[in-house]
C-alpha cells in the first residue's frame, strides 16, 4: 500500500493521471523493441539507437516528476496529453528522419499513440494535432529530400503524407467523439453520485425539521450502545414534546404548526455539541443523545443541556404565529445504564416526559 502511494498518490484524479501516463510509458517501450527491431535490421545507426532512449527516458522523468509534483494542476489540461503527444511526435519525426526507409513502421507506431488522446483531448485538439502532425512530417521530407536525397522516393513519401492526412483527421473525429461521450458518461455519473447523495440525505433526515429521522437517529443509538458497553461511558437521552401543540394546529393552522416545528428543531440542531445527534421522533416529539463531557457525570450534563435547550425554546417567537404567543417545551431526561435494552432508556425518559407534562410543562423531569 505504501509503494502504491508513492508511485501513483493519494489524490484519486492524480493517481489516474499518473496511471494513464504509465500506460503511454508501457506504449514507449513497446514501440522501441520495434524501432531496436529496425537497428537489428540495419536502418537506424547505434547513436539513434542511443540518443531515442536517452529521450525516452528523460521525457518519462520529466513528465512523471511533473504529475507527482502536482504542477500539472496549474494546466488546462492536467493530464498533460497533448503535451505528451507532441513531444511522442517530435521523437518519431527524429527517428524517420534518421530511418526514411522505414518511416511506415513509424507512422503506425504514431497512430497508436494518437490514440491515447481519447482520455482527454477533445476534437478540437485532435484537429491541431492533427495539422501539427502533418505539417512536421511535410518538414521531414523536405529536409531529407534536401540533405539526404538518395535515402528517399520523393514519390512514396509523399503519398504516405497524403495518406497520413486522409487517416489522421479521421481519427481525430473519431478520437474527439470517443472523448465527448466519456465526458458526458462521467458528467452523468457525477449527477448520478450527486443525486445518490440527496436519495441517501432525504433517507436519513426528517424534511421539515433537517434532524434525523427516527428510524436513522435508532441506528445511531444503537451503535452508541454498543460503543458505551465497550467503554463504560454512558450518555444522556432526552426526550423533548412541544406544549400543546395541538391547540397551535387547531388555532393557528397547520401551516403555523410546521413552522413550529421546524423553529424548534432548529434551536435543538443549534444546542448540540460535536458527539451530540438528535432526531425527530414523530409528531411534535424529539429525542436527543447528549454524551459525557469532562469529569461531569452523564445526568449532570444532560440535565445542563436540558434546561438550556428549554430556555431556548421559550424564546423563540415564529413570525406566523400571534405577537405574543409563547411556544414552550417539556423534557423527560434519562442514563443509558450499561448492557441494558435502548428500549428501557426510550421508556424512562418518555415516563420523565410525562411527568413534566402532569407538573405542569415547561419544565426538565429526571427519570
Amino acid at each position: 500500500m505504501l509503494l502504491k502511494t508513492l508511485i501513483f498518490s493519494d489524490d484519486k484524479y492524480q493517481a489516474l493521471r499518473i496511471r494513464r501516463f504509465l500506460m503511454s510509458m508501457v506504449a514507449y517501450l513497446l514501440s522501441y523493441l520495434l524501432v531496436y527491431i529496425t537497428y537489428v535490421a540495419g536502418y537506424l545507426d547505434r547513436w539513434v539507437i542511443d540518443v531515442g532512449m536517452l529521450t525516452v527516458a528523460g521525457v518519462f522523468g520529466f513528465f512523471y516528476l511533473w504529475l507527482r509534483s502536482g504542477l500539472n494542476r496549474r494546466m488546462a489540461d492536467p493530464s498533460l496529453t497533448l503535451i505528451q503527444m507532441v513531444v511522442a511526435t517530435l521523437v518519431i519525426m527524429f527517428l524517420i528522419y534518421n530511418a526514411p526507409q522505414v518511416s511506415g513502421l513509424f507512422l503506425i507506431i504514431y497512430l497508436v499513440v494518437f490514440m491515447f488522446g481519447i482520455f482527454t483531448l477533445s476534437t478540437r485538439q485532435f484537429v491541431a494535432l492533427a495539422v501539427f502532425v502533418l505539417a512536421s512530417y511535410a518538414f521531414v521530407i523536405y529536409r531529407l529530400h534536401i540533405d539526404h536525397p538518395g535515402r528517399i522516393s520523393i514519390g512514396e513519401d509523399v503519398l504516405q503524407w497524403i495518406a497520413l492526412a486522409c487517416l489522421l483527421p479521421f481519427f481525430a473525429v473519431l478520437g474527439g467523439y470517443i472523448g465527448s461521450l466519456r465526458s458526458k458518461l462521467r458528467n452523468s455519473y457525477d449527477e448520478l453520485q450527486r443525486a445518490m447523495e440527496v436519495i441517501r440525505d432525504m433517507a436519513i433526515h426528517d424534511e421539515l425539521t433537517g434532524l434525523y429521522n427516527r428510524r436513522h437517529f435508532m441506528e445511531m443509538l444503537s451503535a452508541e450502545k454498543s460503543r458505551a458497553d465497550r467503554s463504560g461511558q454512558c450518555f444522556g437521552l432526552i426526550m423533548l414534546d412541544i406544549d400543546h401543540f395541538k391547540r397551535i394546529n387547531d388555532t393557528h393552522g397547520h401551516q403555523a404548526g410546521d413552522a413550529v416545528i421546524h423553529r424548534v428543531g432548529e434551536t435543538i440542531g443549534l444546542s448540540l455539541r460535536a458527539g451530540d445527534f438528535s432526531g425527530r421522533f414523530g409528531g411534535e416529539e424529539f429525542i436527543l443523545c447528549i454524551g459525557q463531557t469532562g469529569g461531569e457525570s452523564g445526568m449532570e450534563n444532560t440535565q445542563r443541556c436540558a434546561e438550556r435547550l428549554r430556555a431556548s425554546i421559550e424564546l423563540l417567537r415564529p413570525s406566523e404565529l400571534p405577537a405574543g404567543t409563547r411556544i414552550t417545551a417539556s423534557l423527560g431526561i434519562t442514563e443509558y445504564r450499561r448492557s441494558e435494552a435502548l428500549t428501557s432508556t426510550i421508556a424512562r425518559a418518555d415516563e420523565a416526559l410525562y411527568r413534566a407534562k402532569e407538573n405542569g410543562r415547561n419544565r426538565v423531569e429526571t427519570g
